[in-house]
């Protein structure tokens, strides 16, 4: 489904909830993608969060279904984080008028480049806009909520510490940029073979298996989100290792520390 055709879906079913009630029980959240859950269960275990791109699925091109525009229109809170997809919620105030919209990233100097939840480093900035929520929306369960916090903040730590002691590699290559920031924060190279959107040309394949054979990077990430054709030609042309690992997985923590162990 193209971007059009998908913004006249969702638009149409943003006619049909406009006219649901509102319920609310206990504070909800929206969230549009999955990493964004995790770090907010680790921080609030009991808020429900409604995750509005599931696994899968392109943040570019999916179109909501009315499940989890039931939830949206019944959260107090919705989470964007940059991805193309919430560029299609500028009708969100039409399904739910009282919600409160909140940049994941208010407290990262922005790059065009989202994928911000694979940084130990920017994920302790994300914790810090979920936990400022939280105390807001529900000062009743402040003190465990800071508990959970800092714990998350000390697993960051000790993963950055782990990241810097494990980590032997000097680049990487993978399709889309999906683990930018990761290897920012480690002072690595990311070379991805998507460019600007588009899959490579033949030329460009050839330069990065020059590079690759002059840098001697050793291994090649393939995501299941994304095409492995390419990824897995270049890495037999390199003798380099494939190893998959899903940007998008629930538990931020679990995917960096998968970075970590394939870099070592």
């Amino acid at each position: 489904m193209n971007v059009k055709k998908s913004n006249q879906v969702l638009s149409s079913k943003f006619l049909v909830f406009l006219l649901l009630p509102i319920i609310s029980f206990a504070l909800n959240v929206s969230v549009t993608i999955l990493p964004q859950k995790g770090v907010i269960k680790a921080i609030a275990p009991d808020a429900k969060v409604n995750v509005m791109v599931p696994p899968g699925n392109s943040p570019a091109t999916y179109s909501p279904d009315f499940k989890q525009l039931k939830n949206l229109k019944n959260s107090q809170v919705y989470f964007t984080i940059g991805v193309p997809f919430d560029k299609k919620l500028s009708k969100i105030k039409e399904i739910n008028p009282n919600i409160e919209i909140v940049d994941f990233a208010k407290y990262i100097k922005k790059e065009k480049n989202p994928h911000i939840w694979l940084s130990p480093a920017l994920l302790m900035l994300q914790a810090k806009t979920v936990i400022d929520v939280f105390i807001e929306k529900e000062p009743k369960n402040k003190e465990v909520c800071l508990k959970n916090y800092k714990n998350y903040i000390n697993k960051l730590s000790n993963l950055e510490v782990k990241g810097f002691q494990k980590i032997k590699q000097k680049a990487f290559i993978t399709f889309h940029p999906s683990f930018y920031y990761f290897a920012k924060d480690f002072h690595l190279k990311e070379i991805a073979l998507q460019k600007e959107g588009k899959s490579p040309s033949f030329s460009y394949l050839a330069k990065i298996i020059k590079t690759a054979k002059e840098n001697n990077i050793k291994t090649v990430i393939i995501s299941p989100e994304f095409p492995t054709k390419y990824a897995k030609i270049v890495a037999a042309k390199i003798n380099a290792k494939v190893v998959v690992i899903s940007p998008l997985n629930e538990e931020p923590c679990v995917t960096i520390n998968q970075l970590i162990e394939a870099l070592k």
